[in-house]
């Protein structure tokens, strides 16, 4: 055993870790979409609301052996590398800008209110820049699965993080639809 196996290990597990918050924040939204009363929204919510410090837990676990991994064993030099970091950069940006604000507002709303959940709640659950914000981070997640598995150039890097991204969005349209119909 090695403090580079060590460090695979713990980025692979960060990685992992990741896809299970996203997989918990695609859930509680979906669930959170469909329910009808308060009692039954503040569970939702609250497993929502906790996902921040877990992303923060899982962005060190990537982050750390993962600066390890391209200082001992890859070099800067590899493009696959740098995008990765700057996605891994942006994705919490997008989480924090995009989800944050909205997900507070819910969770005042399921604090302050009893009974039927209002029309304002079903509208900010229903937000498409919230779904968005999952949508894109999701699909920039594989991306960088993508990135760490091919090992691309820069151009490939950059143009692979740049259609996940927009596969992600363009993800949404169906719920743009949906919400306009």
């Amino acid at each position: 055993m090695t403090l580079h196996s060590i460090a695979l290990f713990l980025h692979i597990v960060g990685a992992l870790g990741l896809f299970v918050a996203l997989g918990l924040e695609w859930a509680g939204l979906l669930t959170l979409r469909r329910l009808a009363n308060i009692e039954q929204a503040r569970g939702w919510v609250n497993l929502i609301a906790s996902l921040p410090r877990l992303y923060g837990f899982i962005w060190m676990a990537i982050l750390l052996p993962g600066l390890y991994l391209a200082l001992t064993v890859w070099g800067w030099d590899k493009g696959w590398i740098v995008v990765s970091l700057a996605s891994m950069v942006v994705f919490p940006i997008l989480g924090a800008a995009v989800s944050g604000s909205k997900l507070q507002v819910i969770g005042r709303i399921v604090t302050s209110e009893n009974g039927q959940l209002s029309t304002t709640f079903h509208d900010l659950v229903s937000d498409p820049f919230l779904w968005a914000s999952i949508h894109v981070r999701t699909a920039i997640a594989l991306g960088i699965v993508f990135l760490m598995t091919i090992k691309p150039s820069w151009d490939g890097a950059v143009v692979s993080i740049g259609i996940a991204a927009l596969l992600g969005l363009t993800s949404i349209l169906p719920i743009l639809r949906s919400r306009n119909a």
